[in-house]
Parts: C-alpha cells; sequence; structure tokens
C-alpha cells in the first residue's frame, strides 16, 4: 500500500532530509520505493513517500508513528495519508457505479410492482 508522510520542521536541513529517509526505510517492504521532497509551496515540510505490506491502516499507522518517533529528530507537526493507485480508484469506481445501478433498479422494480417502504 502505498504511504505519504509530511513532517514540518522549523528550518529542515540535511540531517532532517536523511531522518525522512530513514523513517521511510524502516517501515517499507521495498527500498527503491522511499522517496523524500519538499512539499511545494510550504518551505517548512518534508514529504516521505513510500510503499509498505498492506495491512489494516491502523496498524500502518502505529508503525509509522513508532518509526517517527525513532527518526522524526526535530519534528513539529506531521500528517499520514494513505493514497489510492490509479487501479485503486478505477476499481472503486467501478463498484460505486454498481452499487447505484442495482438501487436504480430496485427503485424501478418498486415503483411498476407497487412495493412501497
Amino acid at each position: 500500500m502505498k504511504v505519504h508522510v509530511e513532517v514540518q520542521f522549523d528550518s529542515p536541513d540535511k540531517p532532517d532530509w536523511a531522518d525522512m529517509q530513514s523513517l521511510g526505510r524502516s517501515v517499507i517492504n521495498d527500498p527503491k520505493s522511499v522517496k523524500v521532497s519538499a512539499v511545494e509551496g510550504r518551505p517548512r515540510r518534508l514529504a516521505v513517500e513510500f510503499t509498505m505490506r498492506t495491512e489494516p491502516q491502523i496498524k500502518a499507522v502505529d508503525k509509522i508513528d513508532r518509526a517517527m518517533r525513532i527518526h522524526g529528530g526535530n519534528r513539529l507537526d506531521s500528517g499520514i495519508g494513505f493514497p489510492k493507485s490509479e487501479a485503486e480508484l478505477a476499481r472503486a469506481e467501478r463498484k460505486a457505479e454498481r452499487r447505484r445501478a442495482n438501487r436504480r433498479a430496485r427503485g424501478n422494480q418498486r415503483i411498476t410492482t407497487g412495493e412501497h417502504d
């Protein structure tokens, strides 16, 4: 699963960049997936993106939080997100469309048979 962590610092410097790299590497399943970058338009924030083994998000948050306490250095604030891939978004949209179609079909069935709630 994809993970996006943003961390706010007083003024991010080289050790903070290294800490973010270490944070990502401490919880990942693919070392090549760790990417650290500055957050555009927010000069005091660094972002780290990586993938980790799919598990309930609450367990992942606990692992990431623990890693932030170890590798977070002088962080002021942080946020954790789980962005969806294009395939996951497309699958969710197809599922939602099927649900809408089923609801419409059930609604039409009630009208034609005279059923009411």
